[in-house]
């Protein structure tokens, strides 16, 4: 029996439990722009969904396969896998009780933006800003070695040379919600966290050049990249805007952090879309192992992205581990065509048709922990079925993440890299208004694919 989330139309299926959903990826990110109370009317621009697999490109040969391990680093040599029985099963009880596509229609953008100029801040970030548009049909997320459309990288900062003013956050005023709220430029709201209060979405409108912003209702952003004094900025805004504790968490504090980070490997490197953990002077996970504990509330929930490269997994679990965080859950978010077929096969050395998300718990800290759930369970499974869309589009998980909060009307949450705003949320990455920008939003919900 197929089973349709009534307050969710980007989950096209899920089972009881849902440990076995099909996402719609554009609608996910679409829906998590607004709120019960003023839920979002518009769709996101996308890619053409996938129709057939991509083109193998594993090694033929034996002598080619050792070939390839000899290449990889001795702790990628065993790639992190998540159990394919899992991904097998997840798949054919989709297919067995879903009657309907595996996605949403999708609405394709009518024109890109080709031209970019720099500005630099005044505390040394730079900006890579889109400047002039032509009509050519968008065709980034075919998920393709290099992506073109994806080029358009909105607002990505590169590594600061200059000392970050600790700026007070900039709250918007609530005729941001009719009027729009104008700034010179966007360098104005570059290292520092603006924030709407309101529980409906504002606008923010760059003058130079000419552009607007959806602002989802009571969201927050820091337009920067991830480095320590970034982090001291970061840290005193969150004390400032919350200055009084909750239930269930401290002031300053986060019930829930989501982080993607850019992790380092040979796709990212030939797209040039963002900027590396190799890449960066200061290493951002680090910076962020040293900042965020403090951030993250008694108990509070932790969810890291990461690749198929053991290296990775290792290196979220030691961030987990110095927050005192339990790892409680694996989620992979399976990528299928159009159809309901892998991208790629399982068990590839080259390439998975998978992405794994580890979700984790703070251990109780003081006192006696033998009663501390998120010491006795057992690692729970998930799949989520996705067709891809925009290259490092995912799935906004906002709506799987909210059973798990004590309070899901009533929790603090933080992205970090995040390359788009959410609803009710922190974000906080040198991409974080990329998807906001008005041009890639269109009146009209989608319809689904029968």
């Amino acid at each position: 029996m197929s089973h349709i989330d009534q307050q969710s139309q980007s989950l096209l299926y899920h089972n009881k439990e849902k440990t076995v959903v099909l996402i719609d990826i554009p609608r996910s990110i679409a829906e998590a722009q607004g709120t019960p109370d003023a839920p979002s009317t518009q769709s996101l621009y996308s890619s053409p969904p996938l129709e057939k697999p991509h083109q193998s490109i594993e090694p033929r040969s034996l002598k080619a396969m050792q070939e390839v391990r000899a290449r990889l680093p001795s702790e990628d040599d065993s790639i992190s896998s998540f159990p394919q029985e899992l991904l097998a099963y997840a798949l054919a009880e989709i297919k067995a009780e879903h009657n309907h596509g595996f996605c949403s229609e999708r609405r394709m953008a009518p024109s890109k933006p080709t031209g970019k100029k720099r500005q630099r801040s005044s505390s040394g970030t730079s900006l890579a800003v889109e400047t002039k548009e032509k009509p050519e049909p968008l065709e980034t997320g075919d998920f393709k070695e290099k992506p073109e459309a994806t080029k358009d990288t909105l607002l990505r900062s590169t590594v600061a040379q200059h000392v970050v003013k600790l700026r007070n956050p900039r709250i918007l005023p609530i005729s941001a919600a009719v009027d729009g709220y104008e700034v010179p430029q966007m360098l104005d709201v570059a290292d520092q966290v603006i924030s709407n209060p309101f529980t409906q979405p504002a606008r923010l409108l760059v003058l130079d050049p000419a552009r607007g912003y959806r602002i989802p209702p009571r969201s927050t952003f820091l337009l920067s990249k991830v480095g320590r004094r970034e982090a001291l900025l970061f840290g005193s805004a969150a004390y400032k805007l919350f200055p009084e504790p909750t239930m269930s968490a401290a002031p300053g504090q986060f019930d829930f952090i989501l982080l993607d980070p850019p992790w380092d490997n040979k796709s990212v490197r030939r797209s040039k879309q963002y900027q590396t953990v190799r890449r960066v002077a200061d290493d951002p996970i680090g910076i962020l192992q040293d900042t965020l504990g403090k951030h993250l509330a008694p108990k509070g929930l932790v969810a890291c992205w990461i690749t198929n490269k053991r290296s990775t997994r290792n290196t979220a679990l030691q961030l987990f581990e110095s927050w005192h965080v339990v790892m409680l859950e694996a989620w992979a978010w399976l990528k299928t065509t159009v159809h309901g077929d892998p991208i790629c096969a399982f068990d590839g050395i080259v390439r998975r048709p998978y992405e794994t998300l580890l979700i984790g718990r703070q251990v109780d800290l003081a006192g006696d922990r033998s009663d501390d759930p998120a010491l006795n369970e057992l690692i729970k499974h998930r799949v989520m079925v996705g067709v891809p869309d925009l290259h490092s589009r995912k799935p906004c998980v906002k709506t799987l993440i909210e059973p798990m909060m004590k309070d899901s009307s009533n929790y603090r949450a933080l992205e970090v890299f995040a390359r788009n705003l959410t609803a009710g949320w922190w974000s906080w990455g040198d991409e974080v208004l990329q998807y906001n920008w008005e041009k890639y939003w269109t009146e009209g919900e989608p319809r689904n694919v029968t």
